[in-house]
Protein backbone atom coordinates (compact mmCIF):
# COMPACT_ATOMS: atom_id res chain seq x y z
CA UNK A 1 0.00 0.00 0.00
CA UNK A 2 0.61 3.68 -0.44
CA UNK A 3 2.40 5.99 2.44
CA UNK A 4 -0.29 6.67 4.80
CA UNK A 5 -0.64 11.16 4.39
CA UNK A 6 -1.05 13.30 7.35
CA UNK A 7 -2.14 16.95 7.66
CA UNK A 8 -1.08 18.04 10.98
CA UNK A 9 -2.42 21.64 12.21
CA UNK A 10 -1.53 23.73 14.71
CA UNK A 11 -3.77 26.68 15.76
CA UNK A 12 -0.92 29.38 17.19
CA UNK A 13 0.95 32.13 16.58
CA UNK A 14 2.95 31.74 19.25
CA UNK A 15 6.95 31.80 18.21
CA UNK A 16 7.28 29.38 21.10
CA UNK A 17 3.72 27.87 21.01
CA UNK A 18 3.72 24.60 22.99
CA UNK A 19 0.58 23.40 21.09
CA UNK A 20 2.92 23.39 17.97
CA UNK A 21 6.04 21.53 19.91
CA UNK A 22 3.86 18.96 21.00
CA UNK A 23 1.94 18.48 17.34
CA UNK A 24 5.93 18.31 16.00
CA UNK A 25 6.38 15.11 18.36
CA UNK A 26 3.81 13.62 17.39
CA UNK A 27 4.65 14.12 13.48
CA UNK A 28 7.81 12.83 14.47
CA UNK A 29 6.15 9.34 15.77
CA UNK A 30 4.44 9.62 12.50
CA UNK A 31 7.27 10.13 9.79
CA UNK A 32 9.10 7.34 11.99
CA UNK A 33 5.88 4.82 11.28
CA UNK A 34 6.36 6.00 7.22
CA UNK A 35 3.77 8.50 6.87
CA UNK A 36 4.28 11.67 5.28
CA UNK A 37 3.20 14.58 6.99
CA UNK A 38 2.56 18.15 5.83
CA UNK A 39 2.67 20.32 8.87
CA UNK A 40 0.66 24.11 9.15
CA UNK A 41 0.87 26.04 12.28
CA UNK A 42 1.33 29.77 13.07
CA UNK A 43 1.70 32.10 10.00
CA UNK A 44 0.67 29.01 7.59
CA UNK A 45 -2.66 29.44 9.32
CA UNK A 46 -2.82 33.45 9.21
CA UNK A 47 -5.74 33.27 6.99
CA UNK A 48 -8.35 35.74 6.22
CA UNK A 49 -11.46 35.84 8.26
CA UNK A 50 -13.52 33.18 6.98
CA UNK A 51 -16.66 34.58 4.93
CA UNK A 52 -19.24 32.69 3.17
CA UNK A 53 -19.67 35.27 0.51
CA UNK A 54 -15.69 34.99 -1.06
CA UNK A 55 -15.57 32.62 -3.23
CA UNK A 56 -11.67 33.46 -3.90
CA UNK A 57 -9.43 31.45 -1.91
CA UNK A 58 -6.26 33.11 -1.01
CA UNK A 59 -2.85 30.84 -1.32
CA UNK A 60 -2.55 30.01 2.36
CA UNK A 61 -6.22 28.72 2.27
CA UNK A 62 -5.37 26.81 -0.35
CA UNK A 63 -2.58 24.71 1.03
CA UNK A 64 -4.69 23.64 3.86
CA UNK A 65 -7.56 22.79 1.78
CA UNK A 66 -5.05 20.86 -0.67
CA UNK A 67 -3.36 19.11 3.09
CA UNK A 68 -6.76 18.14 3.93
CA UNK A 69 -8.26 17.27 0.72
CA UNK A 70 -5.31 14.59 0.56
CA UNK A 71 -4.70 13.51 3.78
CA UNK A 72 -5.77 10.00 5.40
CA UNK A 73 -5.82 11.31 8.52
CA UNK A 74 -5.35 14.54 10.47
CA UNK A 75 -3.44 15.89 13.62
CA UNK A 76 -5.18 19.00 15.12
CA UNK A 77 -3.10 21.12 18.21
CA UNK A 78 -4.56 24.02 19.72
CA UNK A 79 -4.22 26.10 22.64
CA UNK A 80 -6.77 27.01 25.26
CA UNK A 81 -8.15 29.87 24.95
CA UNK A 82 -10.67 31.00 27.87
CA UNK A 83 -12.28 27.51 27.82
CA UNK A 84 -12.43 26.86 23.79
CA UNK A 85 -10.24 26.34 21.17
CA UNK A 86 -8.09 29.24 19.75
CA UNK A 87 -9.93 31.52 16.93
CA UNK A 88 -6.53 30.79 14.83
CA UNK A 89 -7.71 26.92 14.68
CA UNK A 90 -12.01 28.07 14.21
CA UNK A 91 -11.38 30.02 11.77
CA UNK A 92 -8.82 26.81 9.65
CA UNK A 93 -11.92 24.64 9.99
CA UNK A 94 -14.07 27.20 9.20
CA UNK A 95 -12.46 26.85 5.24
CA UNK A 96 -12.77 23.75 5.06
CA UNK A 97 -16.64 25.14 3.68
CA UNK A 98 -14.98 24.72 0.34
CA UNK A 99 -14.77 20.92 0.47
CA UNK A 100 -18.48 20.75 1.03
CA UNK A 101 -19.75 19.58 -2.17
CA UNK A 102 -16.11 17.00 -2.92
CA UNK A 103 -16.48 13.45 -2.39
CA UNK A 104 -15.83 12.84 0.24
CA UNK A 105 -16.68 16.33 1.68
CA UNK A 106 -15.41 18.43 4.68
CA UNK A 107 -13.10 15.62 6.49
CA UNK A 108 -15.74 12.50 5.73
CA UNK A 109 -13.49 9.08 5.76
CA UNK A 110 -10.27 10.70 7.79
CA UNK A 111 -9.56 9.59 11.26
CA UNK A 112 -8.70 13.18 13.36
CA UNK A 113 -6.69 13.17 16.30
CA UNK A 114 -7.16 16.02 18.69
CA UNK A 115 -5.15 17.68 21.71
CA UNK A 116 -5.52 21.08 23.89
CA UNK A 117 -2.85 22.38 25.59
CA UNK A 118 -4.21 24.25 28.75
CA UNK A 119 -3.10 25.58 32.33
CA UNK A 120 -6.23 24.37 33.60
CA UNK A 121 -7.29 20.78 32.99
CA UNK A 122 -11.21 22.14 33.19
CA UNK A 123 -10.66 24.51 30.48
CA UNK A 124 -8.30 22.06 28.38
CA UNK A 125 -10.89 19.81 28.14
CA UNK A 126 -13.78 22.19 27.54
CA UNK A 127 -11.38 23.14 24.89
CA UNK A 128 -10.44 19.82 23.94
CA UNK A 129 -14.59 18.46 23.47
CA UNK A 130 -15.29 21.62 21.66
CA UNK A 131 -12.54 20.62 19.22
CA UNK A 132 -13.67 17.61 18.73
CA UNK A 133 -17.56 18.68 18.19
CA UNK A 134 -16.30 20.85 15.34
CA UNK A 135 -14.43 17.72 13.44
CA UNK A 136 -17.53 15.46 14.04
CA UNK A 137 -19.83 18.30 12.22
CA UNK A 138 -17.56 18.43 9.74
CA UNK A 139 -17.80 14.42 9.37
CA UNK A 140 -14.19 13.58 10.71
CA UNK A 141 -13.45 10.71 12.51
CA UNK A 142 -12.43 11.92 16.11
CA UNK A 143 -10.00 9.14 17.46
CA UNK A 144 -10.94 7.55 20.74
CA UNK A 145 -8.00 9.09 22.62
CA UNK A 146 -7.71 13.44 22.80
CA UNK A 147 -5.42 14.76 25.31
CA UNK A 148 -5.20 17.40 27.04
CA UNK A 149 -1.07 18.56 27.37
CA UNK A 150 -0.37 20.60 30.45
CA UNK A 151 1.02 23.83 29.68
CA UNK A 152 4.70 24.03 30.51
CA UNK A 153 5.30 20.47 29.78
CA UNK A 154 9.23 20.31 28.59
CA UNK A 155 10.00 19.22 25.35
CA UNK A 156 13.40 18.22 24.53
CA UNK A 157 15.61 20.28 21.79
CA UNK A 158 14.60 17.31 19.37
CA UNK A 159 10.95 17.20 19.76
CA UNK A 160 10.21 14.68 22.60
CA UNK A 161 7.97 15.23 25.34
CA UNK A 162 9.91 14.79 28.63
CA UNK A 163 7.02 14.36 30.62
CA UNK A 164 6.40 10.07 30.00
CA UNK A 165 2.57 10.57 30.70
CA UNK A 166 2.01 12.98 28.18
CA UNK A 167 4.42 11.38 25.75
CA UNK A 168 2.45 7.87 26.08
CA UNK A 169 -1.13 9.60 25.43
CA UNK A 170 0.36 11.33 22.17
CA UNK A 171 1.96 7.91 20.94
CA UNK A 172 -1.53 6.69 21.13
CA UNK A 173 -3.04 9.52 20.08
CA UNK A 174 -0.98 9.08 16.83
CA UNK A 175 -0.78 5.47 16.31
CA UNK A 176 -4.59 5.53 16.40
CA UNK A 177 -4.72 7.90 13.51
CA UNK A 178 -2.10 5.97 12.00
CA UNK A 179 -4.03 2.60 12.14
CA UNK A 180 -7.35 4.28 11.43
CA UNK A 181 -5.68 5.69 8.57
CA UNK A 182 -4.33 2.71 7.42
CA UNK A 183 -7.62 0.80 7.39
CA UNK A 184 -8.89 3.30 5.06
CA UNK A 185 -6.24 3.46 2.45
CA UNK A 186 -7.00 -1.02 2.33
CA UNK A 187 -10.58 -0.04 2.24
CA UNK A 188 -9.92 2.16 -1.06
CA UNK A 189 -7.07 -0.20 -2.30
CA UNK A 190 -10.20 -3.33 -2.03
CA UNK A 191 -12.89 -0.72 -3.80
CA UNK A 192 -9.78 0.04 -6.72
CA UNK A 193 -9.34 -4.19 -6.87
CA UNK A 194 -5.92 -3.58 -5.83
CA UNK A 195 -6.56 -5.86 -3.03
CA UNK A 196 -8.50 -7.92 -1.95
CA UNK A 197 -10.79 -8.15 1.03
CA UNK A 198 -8.61 -11.47 2.63
CA UNK A 199 -5.24 -9.82 1.97
CA UNK A 200 -6.07 -6.82 4.36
Amino acid sequence: MRPIRLAAVGGSLRSDSMSAAVLRSCCRRARFAGATVTLLTGADLELPLYNPEVTRTSPRARRLLDALRSADGVLLSSPTYHGGMSGLMKNALDHTEALAKETPCYLDGRAVGCLTVAWNDVAGASALATLRSSVQALRGWTVPMGVVVPAGTDVTPDGACADPRTTRRLEILTDQVLDFARMRIAAQAVEAGELTAASV
